[in-house]
């Protein structure tokens, strides 16, 4: 009986927890969509007037732009459970295009930064383009180890960090009363808004995880102490 009841209580929150996580892959995908739609397409109709200053340097744009559409269309299939237990094949070719997506779109940042004014905004782009890559990087080296759950957690934090150039731009647009408190001028509020957007996302993310890990912890010592004849 302290087994069973032991077993139901880890079984019912898992389930709440499956249904909060499609929430949110659900949101993640009509957010993400919309900003692709209104903010990533028109540039591939190569007009002067969308790109405006980055017109001479549109290649690269387009490299970075390229990459992040394909790694925000993928990766919310690789957390769809379903498909990784119904067609496990095409969950490692969309995996495969989620880490090809990242290396052309952290090229095509990398070499946009390099000519982006402020400096300090060039920096900062630098930087999240780095958490990207190595957040990915570290995904993909545990699952070829086999570390599924380990490779699970660091995609969550890769994801978090691709989703942070949708963020950047509903922060700016969205949030008008919080940007105007980041800075004095609009690059430092810009600048700011580029930190914010992967570091508070990945901060949260740490302390649900820990948190789970010591609920977790605390529900096996009194399932072992129930257990006891």
């Amino acid at each position: 009986m302290a087994y069973r009841t032991f077993l139901a209580a880890n079984t019912l929150p898992r389930q709440r927890g499956n249904w909060f996580a499609t929430g949110l892959i659900l949101l993640a995908v009509g957010i993400s969509s919309r900003f692709v739609v209104h903010y990533a397409l028109p540039y591939f109709g190569f007009d002067p007037a969308v790109f405006k200053d980055f017109w001479p340097h549109r290649t690269r744009l387009i490299f970075h732009i390229s990459g992040g559409i394909v790694t925000l269309a993928c990766g919310p299939l690789q957390f769809w459970t379903g498909l990784r237990r119904r067609a496990m094949t095409l969950h490692r070719w969309t995996g495969k295009a989620y880490l090809a997506g990242v290396v052309v779109g952290s090229v095509g940042a990398y070499s946009l930064a390099i000519y982006t004014r402020p400096e300090g905004y060039g920096l900062a782009i630098m930087i999240l383009c780095t958490a990207w890559i190595l957040t990915t990087a570290i995904a993909y080296a545990a699952i070829l180890r086999g570390l599924v759950e380990l490779h699970r957690q660091w995609m969550v934090r890769s994801y978090l960090v691709t989703f942070a150039f949708v963020t950047i731009r509903l922060i700016m647009e969205g949030l008008p009363g919080l940007t105007v408190r980041l800075g004095g001028t609009l690059p430092e509020r810009v600048i700011n808004v580029v930190w914010l957007s992967w570091i508070v996302p990945l901060a949260i993310y740490e302390l649900i995880l820990q948190s789970g890990k010591i609920l977790a912890g605390e529900r096996q010592v009194f399932g072992a102490i129930g257990s006891e004849p």
